[in-house]
């Protein structure tokens, strides 16, 4: 027996917000100047321009299935070369939604990293040593991508996220 995983978003006002499973993988979404997970190909009617950010993506892990408890969740970057301005900005430790924004975000302010990183950084329940013991979601990971005027004028490349957990 396994716990099945997949992300979920969280889009819309923090007072009637919008929730929806995501997926396991492939094209789940897109940074863009939009407050909408609900398209992931509708990018190129929100692009980013240089200079200015994308609305903050506010995602967690949903766990489903059965299994004993889920811990010690990593999510890092796997794949895709940020071009010269470009930067993805990233949390994992917040609990409550609140409205995205496209200013530089106040949440998300650590770079991204692009390891498996040493230890956990997105909690459950508000702490990082947290534990799923039932079905459930991690803490929200929320990330921007952020620009400079320096940045590339076109598309980015695909970014992989990856999301690495502890189950028993």
């Amino acid at each position: 027996m396994a716990a099945d995983f997949t992300w979920s978003g969280t889009y819309g006002t923090s007072g009637v917000p919008t929730t929806v499973d995501l997926g396991e993988n492939d094209n789940l979404f897109n940074y863009k100047n939009l407050n909408s997970l609900a398209d992931p190909n509708d990018y190129q009617s929100y692009p980013i321009t240089k200079g200015n950010n994308s609305y903050e993506v506010w995602l967690r892990g949903h766990f489903t299935g059965i299994f004993n408890k889920i811990w010690n969740v990593k999510v890092y970057k796997t794949s895709g070369t940020l071009g010269t301005g470009e930067s993805i900005k990233f949390a994992g430790t917040t609990e409550v939604y609140v409205t995205p924004v496209a200013t530089a975000s106040t949440i998300a302010i650590t770079d991204i990293s692009e390891v498996l990183p040493s230890s956990a950084n997105v909690s459950i329940g508000g702490d990082l040593a947290g534990e799923l013991i039932a079905a459930g979601y991690t803490d929200y990971i929320v990330t921007q991508l952020q620009t400079t005027v320096s940045a590339e004028t076109d598309d980015t490349e695909l970014f992989n996220l990856m999301i690495y957990y502890y189950e028993n």
